[in-house]
């Protein structure tokens, strides 16, 4: 009974995931949860395991060993589109989404996707009321419904970033794989951001890959450690801050 308990307050829960390429371990080992209602970070320095990792869960990279469960469900054997059906939604470093569109069109293209329909009925949109007051919705939320008639291309780098946001917020998923959303902003960027998802995280817990240490400290309620492949620490922003294998892990990076 104790054992059903802890699970039912994880929301993602990784077991001894590994991936070798030859006598090399990019992931050795791995065991990682997410829980409800949080923000866990992933840190590490360049060439650490992160986005072999990242990509084991989503499914494009197959796993050597361990397993995935995603809200109970073993997921280990399924596929990357599989699983972002079931409700794992990745962004990327790069924005995915399309400059010629303007932001509802992209948020309505997403919400397409997430329904199954095909590419055809996008030219209906407009005749459809429920489609546009849902991704109307989502800009709200990401405030972003001042520029929603604005063309992508034309969006400042921050509003692109929302924009992204706004996208796997259309798919409805149970989990947000976020690969280091602060790039490229500046601090009135960032801080919006983190304002995003501090709002995002009570319905749709975040595992985030992030370089800005201080937009992950302002955000995470958990952080990991990963290097050689190894989760070295995890524990609450307090415990990664004093922990002297991680600051040996950063070279001397004050943390």
């Amino acid at each position: 009974m104790i054992r059903k308990k802890i699970m039912k307050n994880k929301i993602l829960n990784i077991k001894n995931l590994s991936k070798s390429y030859g006598a090399f371990k990019v992931t050795d080992q791995i065991a990682i949860d997410l829980n409800f209602n949080e923000i866990h970070a992933l840190i590490g320095p360049n060439g650490a395991g992160k986005s072999t990792l990242i990509k084991q869960i989503v499914g494009s990279v197959k796993q050597d060993r361990g397993s995935i469960l995603l809200d109970q469900e073993d997921i280990t054997d399924l596929s990357d589109v599989e699983r972002a059906k079931i409700g794992i939604s990745r962004t990327f470093q790069v924005s995915s989404i399309i400059p010629s569109f303007s932001a509802i069109e992209n948020i309505i293209l997403s919400l397409l996707n997430k329904s199954n329909k095909t590419f055809q009925l996008f030219k209906n949109i407009k005749d459809n009321n429920e489609l546009e007051l849902k991704a109307k919705n989502i800009l709200r939320e990401i405030e972003l419904i001042e520029n929603s008639g604005m063309v992508a291309s034309e969006l400042s780098h921050g509003d692109r970033r929302k924009l992204e946001v706004g996208l796997a917020l259309a798919m409805n998923p149970k989990v947000f794989l976020f690969d280091e959303p602060m790039a490229g902003l500046d601090e009135s960027g960032t801080q919006m951001m983190i304002n995003l998802f501090k709002k995002i995280k009570l319905n749709t817990p975040i595992l985030l890959i992030e370089h800005d240490m201080e937009a992950v400290f302002a955000l995470a309620d958990r952080v990991s450690v990963i290097n050689y492949g190894k989760i070295v620490a995890t524990g609450t922003v307090d415990q990664i801050r004093s922990n002297e294998l991680v600051k040996d892990v950063y070279l001397g990076y004050e943390i």
